[in-house]
């Protein structure tokens, strides 16, 4: 992104990332969501048309990383998620923007394996985390409604998913919650690397794995960009510092990482997300 572009711009380009706001994902306008909040979202559009419209961006959402996982045929680890019972417990606006990002991932992740009692748990704690930042908007009152809804019909719950985010994210950046809107893309991009390199390092054959991680190095470039105008911010230093440091590993990745790449990857973004979610 250009220098000269305004916040509002940057924030609609580089926002629609991975995963979670909540729910990470963002893939229609304000102006293509439907008129009653409480109709069906599998009337609304098809998964093949939000993927559709995501590919011309950079990074890719939440989702997209969780399905990479899915279709390696790696299983669902319950442990690698945050635990959805420490969403009381963080205090700050920081804290509770990188865990909305956290969340929106895991939700993802569990949505995509269909694992039913986990998407709920989730689903309470990225509520949790909108409520408490005092994002209010039409979508998010009938938010959990609609996952309800669709706990059987993976495609119609990534349609929510997506939605959702898009929603999150236009609120913030109409509110001029410029640095939470960061905060939260971040936070679900370091999320859906923590999985992905944890997968990669307990599976018996890791080749997708490492191929799916070696991906990340684009996306992982256009998220410090964008946090880069903002990177001396109380808020952001920290997660910016961190960021850089994986940008160092990825300097040598070319279309999938060796197994020592692998093991600075999986070291330094641990050390990054443990100080998001503890």
């Amino acid at each position: 992104m250009r220098q000269a572009l305004s916040n509002r711009s940057i924030f609609r380009t580089l926002g629609i990332i991975a995963g979670i706001l909540i729910i990470l994902s963002g893939c229609k306008s304000s102006n293509q969501k439907q008129d009653d909040p409480a109709q069906s979202t599998a009337d609304i559009t098809t998964p093949e048309a939000v993927i559709q419209e995501l590919s011309g961006y950079p990074i890719p959402t939440s989702i997209e990383i969780t399905k990479m996982i899915y279709e390696a045929g790696a299983a669902y680890y319950l442990n690698l998620s945050n635990d959805p019972e420490k969403a009381g417990n963080y205090i700050t606006k920081k804290d509770k923007a990188l865990n909305l990002g956290v969340y929106g991932t895991d939700l993802s992740y569990a949505s995509t394996y269909m694992m039913k009692m986990q998407m709920m748990l989730y689903l309470e704690s990225s509520k949790t985390m909108i409520d408490e930042l005092g994002i209010y908007t039409p979508f998010n009152r009938n938010y959990s409604e609609r996952i309800e809804n669709n706990l059987d019909n993976r495609d119609s719950l990534f349609v929510v998913l997506s939605e959702s985010f898009f929603d999150t994210w236009e609120y913030l950046v109409e509110n001029d919650e410029e640095i939470l809107a960061r905060l939260v893309v971040s936070g679900s991009w370091i999320e859906g690397l923590y999985v992905t390199s944890n997968v990669a390092l307990t599976a018996k054959d890791n080749t997708k794995f490492l191929e799916i991680l070696a991906k990340q190095k684009t996306s992982l470039n256009a998220l410090v960009e964008m946090l880069e105008p903002v990177k001396d911010h109380t808020d952001i230093s920290e997660i910016f510092t961190g960021l850089a440091d994986l940008q160092k590993i990825y300097e040598g990745v070319g279309d999938s990482l060796n197994e020592a790449q692998l093991e600075q990857l999986s070291t330094s973004v641990e050390s990054l997300r443990s100080g998001i979610v503890e």
